[in-house]
């Protein structure tokens, strides 16, 4: 019996926990998103000062989207088959195994992130009780799209809170789904989508067209991670002993509140749990109680993000990976 994919995972998950983020010098979606905004620049310096789309553009831009999830997905795939590669030339020539065995790691650990979603949000809490709200709109800003020059205390903890709970589906729960059903490989792609999708997945004049496709195929391949968050998440409040029925009241009030086909659904539950609105000005108001009052929300959120992923992980992840392993 091999158990080499539980290992490599399992030293993925303690690269996450002891270290976090690699160097952003050799992140691999780092790497793959200078390079990707280099080709994307093609087609938005193109139309910068045109007026009026023809057709022809319009369709060039769709087109265009496509080709940038095919290149993302080929850079950042070259570059673990390579490393890979390298790995094995030393293997052969240092009889030694573990090198493949690191790379594997290190490729699997850049396509999830828990310590890194959980110090982002610990940094915009830390401004918040030294009672910084310029530091805490910067750190925030770090993790949103939106601006948050003019963002009062309560928009902020939201909007925090509201990364947190998006984020478990896209940095923790759908990456790890993908590689327990296509390994690294499958994890990578789903990553440069999703990277793709922040990038140009906006309904804005300039990414409208580029960013069609790689945020339609975002939206599908989150669909089934974001159905599955909302067992994992409400399994959590009941071990938390929060207000899991709270969170279901919410989910079924405030069904498909936001512009995304699966964001509402960690949101509304975190919102109902938590017994907080959250709010994105211009865009959506979720939850009939007040917008939180207390950084104190932003810590119960991490709590109940950080137990979330660990329920994933020990009790949907691992054992799969031991029946796959066991009937090989």
């Amino acid at each position: 019996m091999n158990y080499k994919e539980i290992f490599v995972f399992l030293g993925a998950l303690i690269f996450d926990i002891l270290l976090g983020e690699p160097h952003i010098k050799i992140h691999p979606v780092y790497i793959t998103g200078k390079i990707l905004e280099k080709i994307e620049k093609i087609a938005t310096d193109k139309k910068n000062g045109q007026k009026k789309e023809s057709r022809i553009q319009k369709t060039f831009e769709l087109l265009f989207g496509a080709i940038l999830i095919a290149a993302g997905i080929l850079i950042y795939l070259s570059l673990y088959l390579v490393s890979k590669k390298i790995a094995q030339k030393i293997w052969e020539l240092a009889d030694i195994k573990v090198f493949e065995i690191f790379v594997d790691i290190f490729f699997l650990k850049t396509t999830f992130s828990i310590k890194s979603l959980k110090d982002h949000a610990q940094d915009v809490l830390n401004s918040l009780k030294k009672n910084d709200i310029k530091k805490a709109r910067e750190n925030t800003s770090k993790i949103v799209s939106r601006n948050t020059k003019e963002l009062e205390k309560p928009h902020i903890i939201s909007a925090t809170i509201e990364s947190v709970s998006e984020n478990l589906v896209d940095s923790v729960i759908a990456p790890l789904l993908f590689f327990l059903l296509a390994g690294i490989e499958g994890a990578i792609i789903y990553r440069v989508i999703n990277t793709l999708d922040a990038m140009v997945g906006y309904k804005n004049e300039k990414y409208k067209y580029i960013g069609f496709i790689p945020a339609k195929i975002d939206d599908i391949l989150n669909f089934i991670p974001a159905r599955i968050s909302a067992l994992i998440i409400i399994f959590s409040a009941i071990l938390k002993k929060y207000d899991w029925k709270s969170g279901v009241e919410n989910l079924k009030k405030f069904k498909k509140s936001t512009p995304s086909p699966n964001s509402w659904i960690p949101i509304t539950l975190f919102g109902g749990i938590l017994k907080i609105k959250l709010e994105k000005i211009g865009y959506y108001s979720i939850g009939e109680f007040e917008l939180p009052q207390s950084e104190e929300k932003i810590e119960e959120a991490i709590k109940l993000m950080m137990t979330s992923s660990l329920v994933f992980i020990f009790f949907f992840i691992v054992p799969i990976l031991l029946v796959l392993e066991s009937i090989k």
